[in-house]
């Protein structure tokens, strides 16, 4: 049979179990709105080697990058805050389908042409999600 009091630690329980997330929101506001912007910049290598970078933070318009390699190329597009690779000649097609790109942490990855596009924080922080 069910008792009143388990009906109140039942409820309590559940409301505990949003803590976390509150928590972690409130430090996430507060983290943005205290001290320095942080400048977010999209970093293009080959073979461990940087190419080009491209500031997405207060990016405005499209900016577009041919990366080639012999025969091997890659088109980059930054349009606004969000970078992706439109177009490429490697077998795989596994770079051109990955979505946009828009936080620190995430990458495009076209490993037959050994092309990197990585997002990077000016702090050295991954600041996507809840990720530091």
């Amino acid at each position: 049979m069910i008792k009143p009091l388990d009906f109140l630690i039942v409820l309590s329980l559940i409301l505990l179990s949003f803590a976390p997330l509150i928590i972690f929101s409130y430090q996430e506001q507060s983290r943005q709105t205290v001290g320095r912007q942080i400048i977010l910049t999209a970093v293009i290598s080959h073979a461990g080697k940087v190419v080009r970078r491209i500031q997405l933070t207060d990016h405005k318009g499209i900016t577009k990058y041919r990366f080639t390699n012999g025969e091997a190329f890659n088109d980059v597009v930054a349009t606004g805050k969000k970078i992706k690779i439109v177009e490429a000649n490697c077998p795989d097609q596994i770079c051109v389908n990955h979505a946009s790109i828009d936080r620190a942490g995430e990458s495009i990855v076209c490993l037959p042409h050994k092309l990197i596009v990585e997002i990077r924080s000016s702090n050295g922080k991954n600041t996507g999600g809840l990720v530091n």
